[in-house]
């Protein structure tokens, strides 16, 4: 197809394909900006995601060691009280009471003397 072009239809062709280029640019950078944004947002996103898992991590955590604590607190009282009884049944008189009061035994001049209820 051969047209005809005149001087001044020379130039606003011109202009023409200049516009078009220009427009074409111009979707470009649209192009390009929608998609830097559309990452910055994937990105951000990732990372508010990441700051509530480790917010929730960090209070379940938290909640686990209070439980811990008390735990280990209980059974330390605990055992300080099983080092305590250990002190008194090593003694004799420790194991004679053991005795008495665990396995109704008496001891010389004494008469066992038992209450049902």
């Amino acid at each position: 197809m051969s047209v005809r072009y005149t001087h001044n239809n020379m130039i606003i062709e011109k202009k023409n394909s200049f516009n078009r280029k220009n427009v074409r640019k111009v979707y470009q950078k649209r192009i390009y900006y929608l998609f830097v944004t559309i990452l910055l947002v994937i990105c951000l996103c990732q990372i508010f995601r990441g700051i509530f898992l480790n917010v929730a991590k960090y209070i379940t955590l938290n909640e686990q060691l209070n439980k811990l604590e008390k735990l280990n607190i209980a059974a330390s009282d605990e055992n300080n009280q099983l080092r305590e009884q250990l002190k008194n049944y090593t003694s004799s008189k420790g194991i004679e009471a053991l005795a008495r009061d665990n396995l109704n035994m008496v001891g010389k001049n004494e008469v066992l003397v038992i209450i049902k209820q």
